[in-house]
């Protein structure tokens, strides 16, 4: 890195975790309050990746910090990244203090791996020891280090919008402005980002609303969903409108959809958003309600689709901030559980003849199979296996496992996700 970060660095890097940590927020929100008390001296983006990067990596660092610093301290740790990713002066002069020399502690760590691998995993990755336990009950070692190595990569994708403009246009524009990707060959509207030359969001087609950001795991959720022209679909965990958008887009804007979302801010952002889509909003209803209370009259809905409120860890790419939060807070996997649960049976329990999508942005089963099967043990649903995108099977050792399906990013390319259908 050619720009030097020093004390500054250090201060605010500790204080945006701090802010994650005390207000549960994401990386992004710590960031943005963060900023505005700290006089930055290098540009943002500088700040931004290298938080990132720390905020990614945070129990590795935590380990290397006490080895060389004697400190667990959020200062310590970011001192502890400046002496591993940087070579300025600043650094330099720390590592003349330092207990051990850095070879001498990942030889320490490797000692770890030998002894007890679940403990080196979750340093080495920084995931809390809670969730590499958790899945090492359904995978072996090996494949649980690629599994967790690959959800600290961030992949973006990029979804064509063919309301708005032809994929072929729109990829030979994408090519002109120098985007490097690759197209998923199941759905070529969907592209992997492989390079650019200038930050994507500067790009007209993002401006437009030609081309934007959406994770293939996303995609895949509403693609099992299989929107037709003619269908009256329920989103019940809506906002910000990503995939309603893609349900009006695959059906050419002839099915119908019911939008409905907890939070008014978020659903401001959606109808925003349904403009910039080019979505037809009369076909689109918007309504405030709790999915977990509401009551809905008529019986016109075919189809559900419920992602979920969740605890977002299968997005640790995208936030690394969530490794935090769910370090210091693990409780809230039980409140998010019991939140998906009480959604799921309250839709459910009001429809008959009826297919319901459920999925969350996570990679724990107590979000996922351990959700769908109690429902279906409670309600009697049954489970029907997704079967587009070729998704793995659930986790091992689950009645369900192999009636759900799970994105995988180390075999997918996408973001940790959980995707179950049932047939009320």
């Amino acid at each position: 890195m050619s720009i030097e970060l020093g004390d500054d660095f250090v201060d605010f890097a500790s204080e945006v975790m701090y802010i994650i940590e005390d207000r549960l927020v994401s990386m992004d929100k710590a960031f943005h309050y963060a900023r505005f008390r700290h006089r930055l001296r290098a540009p943002l983006r500088v700040y931004y990746n290298a938080v990132s990067d720390v905020v990614r990596n945070y129990a590795y660092l935590s380990f290397m910090a006490r080895q060389l610093l004697g400190s667990t301290s959020r200062k310590a740790m970011v001192k502890a990244w400046l002496m591993l990713n940087t070579n300025g002066h600043y650094s330099r002069r720390l590592r003349r203090k330092v207990r051990a020399t850095v070879e001498e502690v990942e030889g320490r760590l490797l000692e770890i791996r030998d002894k007890d691998p679940l403990t080196y995993l979750s340093i080495r990755y920084s995931f809390p020891r809670f969730i590499v336990e958790e899945l090492s009950k359904g995978m072996n070692i090996s494949e649980l280090e690629a599994y967790l190595s690959h959800l600290n990569r961030r992949v973006t994708w990029l979804r064509v919008n063919t309301l708005k403009i032809d994929l072929d246009r729109a990829i030979k524009l994408l090519e002109d402005e120098g985007v490097e990707f690759r197209q998923n060959r199941q759905h070529p509207f969907m592209l992997m980002v492989e390079g650019y030359r200038k930050p994507l969001g500067y790009l007209r087609l993002f401006r437009q609303g030609l081309v934007v950001p959406q994770d293939l795991a996303s995609a895949l959720v509403v693609l099992n969903l299989k929107p037709e022209p003619g269908d009256v679909i329920l989103d019940a965990c809506a906002a910000p409108g990503m995939k309603t958008s893609l349900i009006m887009q695959l059906t050419e804007g002839r099915a119908e959809v019911v939008a409905v979302d907890i939070s008014e801010g978020r659903l401001s952002k959606m109808r925003r958003l349904m403009r910039l889509m080019n979505v037809n909003e009369s076909r689109v209803h918007i309504a405030r309600s709790d999915s977990r209370l509401i009551k809905l009259k008529g019986g016109e809905i075919n189809k559900v689709l419920i992602d979920a409120p969740c605890t977002s860890s299968g997005a640790v790419s995208k936030d690394p901030g969530v490794k935090l939060i769910l370090d210091r807070r693990p409780g809230l996997v039980n409140h998010q559980s019991a939140t998906q649960y009480s959604i799921l049976s309250n839709l459910v329990s009001q429809f008959r003849g009826v297919e319901v999508v459920y999925a969350t942005c996570s990679i724990l089963p107590e979000e996922g199979e351990e959700v769908v099967g109690r429902l279906t043990e409670v309600f009697g649903v049954k489970l029907v296996k997704p079967d587009v995108g070729g998704l793995s099977d659930g986790y091992r050792n689950y009645p369900v496992s192999q009636l759900v399906g799970r994105v995988m990013p180390h075999i997918h390319g996408g973001e940790g996700f959980f995707v179950s259908k049932l047939l009320v």
